[in-house]
């Protein structure tokens, strides 16, 4: 086994196995969250310990100033492999900005996979939502991201947590999206928004471990790899390379990483209302 990434958020302690995945081997932390064993397809992030080979049948994790241990294997903690999860501080021309999400949402709503929340950039990719439960969770999405729009954070995040389909539902991607949105506008602009990201925060949790994971690292500025370079696109003047890192984003699951990019611009949007 050889760690090839260490992500910057990870706790010391004694973790128990939470769940397993192809890509990913999950262990749950006591205050709510996990800590995730990946490969490199999944890559770095701010609480995953990216392997060269994931140790498949792994019970137990601890971690120390200098050692990780799988079960009973232990393997050194090298600081150069550390992962800077911050959201990257970047010069921003808003107009440009601007440009780049409206270029996004044209690539969402085209290429986002069906029942993702980028519907709200599609209006025929709302046709999909066809049975009686797929169209009172897209009005209930609907109603959701309008109260975020006028201002209601706190009752549109409780709307939206834990709506939707997936291990990470919909509504909890979306509003992990919404918050890295807010954290980067936050750390490139001049200003201020520490109360909405407070009344988003405090009522998006849910007992779901991952999906709350991801949304406490947005919470506090901290994103993977795919989004840091997504993040790094949207501020830039290469097209291309904004299709790549959106094209990217995208394979994140079935319809989390549409999610969490409909989100994202959302969040976004928000934050340059108040700058």
């Amino acid at each position: 086994m050889e760690i090839l990434g260490y992500g910057d958020r990870i706790p010391r302690g004694i973790f128990e196995l939470h769940s397993a995945f192809e890509n990913a081997i999950n262990f749950r932390v006591r205050r709510g969250f996990v800590v995730s064993l990946v490969n490199r397809k999944t890559g770095n992030g701010p609480m995953n310990v990216v392997m060269k080979h994931l140790p498949h049948g792994a019970r137990r994790l601890k971690v120390t100033k200098f050692k990780l241990y799988v079960d009973e294997n232990s393997l050194e903690i090298d600081p150069e492999r550390n992962y800077d999860s911050s959201v990257p501080q970047l010069p921003m021309d808003p107009g440009l900005f601007k440009e780049n999400i409206c270029s996004l949402k044209d690539f969402l709503g085209k290429y986002a996979p069906p029942k993702s929340m980028c519907f709200l950039f599609s209006f025929s990719a709302r046709g999909v939502f066809k049975s009686i439960f797929e169209r009172t969770m897209l009005e209930s999405m609907k109603k959701a991201v309008r109260l975020l729009d006028s201002g209601d954070y706190a009752d549109g995040a409780r709307s939206l947590r834990g709506l939707g389909f997936g291990l990470t539902p919909s509504g909890d991607d979306f509003l992990c999206g919404y918050l890295t949105g807010l954290s980067f506008v936050e750390v490139n602009l001049p200003v201020d928004l520490g109360a909405i990201k407070d009344a988003v925060y405090d009522n998006a949790l849910t007992g779901n471990l991952l999906a709350n994971s991801f949304t406490y690292c947005a919470y506090n500025g901290r994103v993977n790899e795919k989004t840091r370079k997504l993040l790094a696109a949207l501020a830039g003047f290469d097209e291309k390379r904004l299709t790549l890192a959106a094209k990217a984003a995208l394979k994140n699951g079935h319809t989390s990483g549409a999610d969490f990019c409909a989100g994202l611009i959302y969040g976004c949007e928000a934050a340059l209302k108040r700058s």
